[in-house]
């Protein structure tokens, strides 16, 4: 999809509203051209009782006809414009499933938050508001200057002397607009973000006392915001002005050249009262035209917004068969992310199937990343990525998914229920099957002592639990889905030492019979490990069993030594001076 394409996805389906508008604009006029025809009637003394009632029954349908056209073009706007809203949003959700995780780096939580919410809105009320006012006050000038070429052919242009001007200056000040509403765009997307960043750390920066000075930033932010908004609102309103000015030389031309054609008895009192109505209804809208002009800038800024995220080219498709457990094989594989040097180079790794395998090295070495890469959140750049001979980048995340458990160090949960937390690792799961889950990861007693249970809400990110609790929960979620394959990425970091033991055991009899992938940074819970690999800034530096690695490998003798020496560490009492 394309930004033109967009825009008229978007857009929807205006004409049933274009139509009951224009007819709601049509009786309109008609209603007053039927008001000044009946007075000059009544003044020239030549309308006949039954004359003058038809021209009130006249008026009177004419208004209940555009009060009835009126209301429908809303109704009509505003569904449309729900429904785009709706359409929209779903679009966006469904492209962002489809998007694979690189799409996340270059945007950020809060640049993607405003799109869905605010830009989206902001398009609603285009279509529900904006649209219509725009298009009335297009189809206003047009009606209004074909009735006054059957009024008056030389007052009909008289009226059109200061639409030169105003398009003069329309095209004058473009530019200076253009820039000012950019400039505003960029603000109010940097202040959403920086309260949106503020409101989600304010735990951190309490913690860390540093609350003042980013108040003041967060604040500055949106000091900087009015100024831009107050510059922007300075720069149309000069601009705007010279319209209406321009636009009303046509008005005075109507006056003076009506005034000259009825003394000379050219044209007739009806006429020249109905002209100068016709003129005053043409300038307005005209000039309206010209204000609304802001809408049609921000409809097309928060498309453009938008486009980022439905715009962008969706990965190859994938075949959705069902892929079967089997080796995983990594051979001359390299990764690296946008606009990032490489992240892994030249990975030659085999995990046998069913075999505890664990991945060791230090921070920012590649061991997410690779694991990463096998559940297919990325494809990689070069080489070849298989399970069991199949290459995965073929497949889809769904089949993926149906192959591949994980417990990540950074526990994802949902501010739903504990029982909808847990139960996301199987579709149609039972009461009985999370409660078992549940108890396998030693997570039952502490649920059940909540007042709601089950059904207590976790919160935003899990905020009500603790770290313990909510990894306990990323496991309960993973005995449920049971996937032949299961990685798990410090999957003990947050436990306590009094329930570390239980966990343990909860995952050695979830490790039974599967293919497990172990990234850890405590040596001594993977010596049992059939194979370990050591990475370092995106290398496998070694491959082996525990022993081998110590008989060959001094960096991982090293490793295993400095560990040592951390777990025998032993605090001194401080002496007091």
């Amino acid at each position: 999809m394309n930004e033109k394409e967009l825009k008229r996805y978007a857009t929807g389906h205006m004409r049933l509203s274009s139509s009951l508008l224009m007819l709601n604009i049509l009786f309109d006029l008609v209603a007053q051209i039927l008001l000044v025809c009946s007075i000059a009637e009544l003044f020239a003394d030549k309308v006949s009782h039954r004359h003058f009632y038809m021209f009130l029954f006249g008026m009177l349908l004419c208004f209940l006809l555009k009060a009835l056209f009126h209301y429908l073009a809303t109704k009509v706007a505003h569904d449309n414009a729900y429904n785009q809203l709706t359409t929209l949003r779903l679009a966006i959700i469904t492209q962002l499933k489809k998007l694979n995780l690189g799409f996340f780096k270059q945007h950020n939580t809060a640049e993607l938050t405003t799109i869905i919410q605010h830009d989206v809105e902001q398009v609603e009320s285009y279509l529900a508001h904006g649209l219509p006012e725009i298009m009335s006050a297009a189809l206003l000038p047009l009606l209004t200057f074909i009735t006054m070429l059957f009024v008056d052919y030389r007052l009909a242009f008289a009226m059109l002397v200061g639409i030169p001007l105003m398009y003069l200056v329309k095209i004058l000040s473009a530019n200076i607009i253009q820039q000012r509403f950019q400039r505003y765009f960029a603000r109010e997307r940097q202040m959403r973000e920086d309260m949106m960043e503020y409101v989600k750390n304010i735990a951190v920066l309490k913690a860390f006392a540093k609350e003042e000075t980013f108040s003041e930033k967060t604040l500055s932010s949106a000091r900087s915001y009015t100024d831009d908004l107050k510059k922007m609102m300075g720069g149309i309103t000069f601009p705007m002005g010279l319209i209406d000015i321009f636009m009303e030389i046509g008005m005075v031309f109507v006056i003076i050249s009506g005034t000259i054609l009825l003394l000379n008895q050219a044209i007739s009192i009806s006429q020249f009262i109905l002209a100068i109505v016709l003129s005053s209804l043409f300038i307005s809208a005209i000039s309206k035209t010209a204000t609304l002009h802001h809408f049609s800038i921000v409809f097309a800024e928060k498309l453009k917004s938008i486009a980022k995220v439905l715009c962008v080219p969706l990965p190859k498709t994938k075949c959705d068969d069902e892929l079967m457990p089997g080796d995983i094989k990594l051979s001359q594989v390299n990764f690296q992310y946008p606009g990032d040097g490489f992240a892994l180079k030249n990975i030659n790794l085999t995990f046998k199937q069913q075999s505890l395998n664990a991945v060791i090295g230090a921070s920012g070495c590649g061991k997410s990343t690779l694991a990463h890469l096998i559940m297919g959140f990325w494809d990689i750049d070069s080489g070849d990525l298989t399970i069991a001979g199949k290459p995965i980048s073929a497949y889809s995340m769904e089949s993926l998914s149906r192959l591949i458990g994980s417990v990540e160090q950074e526990v994802v949960l949902f501010n739903l229920s504990l029982f909808d937390n847990i139960a996301i690792g199987k579709a149609g799961a039972t009461e009985t099957e999370v409660i078992t889950a549940a108890k396998k990861a030693q997570c039952h007693d502490f649920i059940s002592h909540l007042p709601q249970g089950y059904h207590s809400k976790v919160g935003e990110m899990g905020v009500k639990l603790s770290g313990g609790e909510k990894q306990r929960i990323a496991i309960a979620r993973a005995i449920l889905k049971n996937a032949p394959i299961l990685i798990l990425d410090e999957a003990t970091a947050a436990l306590d030492s009094e329930n570390e033991q239980l966990i343990n055991a909860a995952i050695n009899a979830l490790c039974k019979d599967k293919t497990v992938i172990c990234i850890a940074h405590h040596l001594n819970r993977i010596q049992h490990a059939q194979q370990t690999t050591l990475m370092d800034k995106g290398c496998v530096i070694d491959s082996g069993s525990h022993l081998e690695l110590l008989a060959r490998c001094r960096v991982y003798r090293q490793m295993v030594e400095a560990q040592n020496k951390v777990d025998h560490w032993k605090l001194k009492e401080m002496k007091h001076v």
